[in-house]
C-alpha cells in the first residue's frame, strides 16, 4: 500500500479548511490542518508535509514572512509552498513566485484544478532531486573549482 502524501493546509477560515482538508483526503492526501502561521510551525516540529497549501489573505504580511521563513529553514526549504487567494488585487501568480511561492492558485480553488497544481509542483520537486542526484551532474560537481575567495577549511 502506498504512502499517502502529506499536505500541511494553513487557512484561518475553519469551514473552507476543514472542507479542503476532506476534499483531499478523499483524493489520497493525508491533510494537516493549520488556522495560523504559528500553528502551521507547531505542526512542522511533529510532522513533514510534501507540500504546503497557504491562504494569502489574512494577514498577508504573515503568509509571505512564513514561505520565506521556511524557504530560508534547512529542514523546509525544499518543501514546495502553494500560495492561495480569493483577491485578486494585489496578489497574483507572478508576485507569490516572486515572493517565494512555488505556485499560485486563486480562489474560489476548483477540485481539479487543485489537483492538478499539486501534482505539477510535486512533479517539479521530484525532477530537481533526480537532476541533483544524477550520476552525470554529480561527478561534475565533483570536478566543479573551488569558487573565488573560498577555500576547503571549515569556518567554527
Amino acid at each position: 500500500m502506498l504512502t499517502p502524501k502529506k499536505i500541511l493546509i494553513v487557512e484561518d477560515c475553519a469551514d473552507v479548511r476543514d472542507l479542503l482538508g476532506e476534499a483531499l483526503t478523499l483524493l489520497g492526501w493525508e491533510a494537516i490542518l493549520a488556522e495560523s502561521d504559528q500553528e502551521a510551525l507547531d505542526k512542522l516540529e511533529n510532522e513533514t508535509p510534501n507540500v504546503i497549501l497557504m491562504n494569502m489573505r489574512t494577514p498577508v504580511k504573515r503568509a509571505i514572512t512564513l514561505a520565506a521563513s521556511l524557504k530560508a529553514h534547512p529542514a523546509y526549504k525544499n518543501i514546495p509552498i502553494l500560495a492561495t487567494s480569493g483577491q485578486s488585487r494585489g496578489v497574483s501568480r507572478e508576485r507569490c513566485l516572486a515572493l517565494g511561492f512555488d505556485d499560485f492558485i486563486a480562489k474560489p480553488l476548483v477540485l481539479p484544478e487543485l489537483e492538478m497544481r499539486l501534482t505539477n509542483i510535486l512533479s517539479v520537486e521530484k525532477r530537481k532531486i533526480i537532476r541533483a542526484t544524477d550520476p552525470v551532474n554529480l561527478e561534475a560537481k565533483r570536478r566543479e573549482p573551488i569558487s573565488r575567495g573560498v577555500s576547503r577549511q571549515r569556518v567554527a
